[in-house]
């Protein structure tokens, strides 16, 4: 039967608490939203109200400012894209709303997704809330931040090389990084149509699996993940250069806990991996996203952000046999890496640094830096197509994400795999 009386007004005071929140923090919740759903909230409430059963019913959802949400404009983080509201929801959208999802607002991101930092230069820059006055990851900036703050239950991201994993290693909370077609990219904005995925950041695992349920397209029937016999697999030449002090101790001390606990960590050296570092990863974002806003790369510059222009301008650097052969190579890796990693899973950190200071990534050689090592190990799953999912593990309250890599559509059994870790790494 429909929501009860007493679920309702719970749900009602839940979305007046967060809009009260907003509304007498500004300062906490500067730039985490480019604009809220308010205008809706009473429709998507008596639908919520009317639901007999659904995964999501009464939960908060945020969502990145590219995915279309119906009678509101998608601007990609940009000033350039001129586009009207929406007439329907993304496909993901939609099923999120059927499902019970009150949808809260667009978040802020990087513009088009092309950064891992998450710094905008047009609407503003979210606050780090576990590390003051620094970065918050990106692209999926403000959407991990609303998540960080309380606002939020779940928030949808994309992932094309990091997006959500990244700013959920830097704000405490999960990332999760599905197989690319398991959820369809229908109305959301293009970076990179190679490697794009949809991604979703929550408090928990089990949140992130209720989402991913929700929206992903292949209802195949579930294999209950068995640890016993599995491989974690710790790259030995890939996954640790540039590694700060505190990340390394706070990852070796995840890895020990999860050792104790009777997982097999192994330590291997990967030769694929050494064909995967030769690849000219840049090569598919810069072509693919130059080729996607090409109009308004030629005719308005002026309006896009300089640190995401020179990227864009690389692709005028690539030739399209070098293109192509881009393409061809990454299938035949995609091949050979599902073969080598079976059902068994790498285990590394998600990123090798603590969030640096915004004020620092003014610096033209510390933004390209740091963004090119806060992306090294999470490119890798966007790349291999796989799935992947970042886990915070706190030590003096801080967070490092502890980041499992797996195959392509071994989906379900990472997240079996990381709601065990998250238990042993929350102890």
């Amino acid at each position: 039967m429909p929501t009860s009386n007493k679920e309702y007004d719970k749900l009602i005071k839940k979305i007046d608490d967060i809009l009260l929140s907003i509304k007498n923090e500004p300062q906490k919740f500067e730039s985490v939203f480019t604009e809220l759903f308010d205008k809706d909230f009473e429709k998507g409430l008596n639908y919520i109200n009317s639901l007999e059963t659904g995964l999501l019913k009464g939960l908060v959802i945020s969502v990145k400012d590219l995915f279309d949400v119906k009678n509101y404009k998608t601007r990609g983080g940009s000033k350039f894209l001129n586009s009207l509201p929406a007439n329907k929801d993304a496909d993901c959208i939609a099923l999120i709303r059927k499902a019970g999802g009150l949808l809260l607002g667009h978040t802020n991101m990087t513009e088009l997704a092309y950064s891992g930092l998450g710094i905008n230069p047009h609407y503003g820059t979210p606050n780090n809330p576990l590390y003051n006055n620094s970065i918050p990851g990106g692209s999926t900036s403000g959407g991990a931040v609303s998540i960080a703050l309380d606002v939020a239950d779940i928030t949808i991201g994309t992932d094309t090389g990091g997006s959500t994993r990244i700013p959920a290693a830097f704000t405490g909370i999960t990332g999760f990084k599905p197989t690319q077609d398991n959820i369809s990219r229908n109305g959301c904005l293009t970076l990179s149509s190679s490697l794009d995925s949809i991604g979703l950041m929550a408090k928990n695992v089990e949140l992130c699996r209720q989402g991913y349920e929700v929206m992903k397209e292949k209802k195949k029937a579930k294999q209950k993940a068995n640890s016993n016999g599995l491989k974690f697999i710790v790259p030995s030449n890939f996954g640790f250069e540039n590694i700060e002090p505190d990340v390394e101790l706070s990852f070796n001390s995840a890895k020990q806990k999860i050792i104790e606990n009777g997982y097999n960590i192994v330590e291997e050296e990967l030769p694929i991996l050494e064909t995967y570092k030769k690849i000219p990863l840049w090569q598919f974002a810069a072509v693919e996203c130059q080729a996607e806003y090409f109009e308004a790369y030629t005719e308005k510059k002026h309006l896009i952000d300089p640190n995401i222009l020179k990227r864009m301008d690389r692709a005028n650097d690539v030739m399209a046999i070098e293109y192509k052969l881009l393409l061809k190579m990454r299938e035949d890796l995609i091949k050979e890496f599902n073969s080598f990693l079976k059902n068994n899973f790498l285990l590394m950190p998600t990123v090798t640094i603590k969030p640096p200071l915004l004020k620092k990534c003014d610096d033209q050689e510390f933004y390209d830096k740091v963004n090119l090592i806060t992306l090294k190990n999470t490119s890798l799953a966007n790349y291999m197509n796989g799935c992947s999912l970042s886990l915070p593990y706190f030590i003096n309250n801080e967070p490092t994400g502890i980041m499992l890599n797996g195959s392509t559509n071994n989906d379900d059994n990472l997240l079996e795999i990381g709601s065990e870790f998250e238990t042993i790494l929350s102890t």
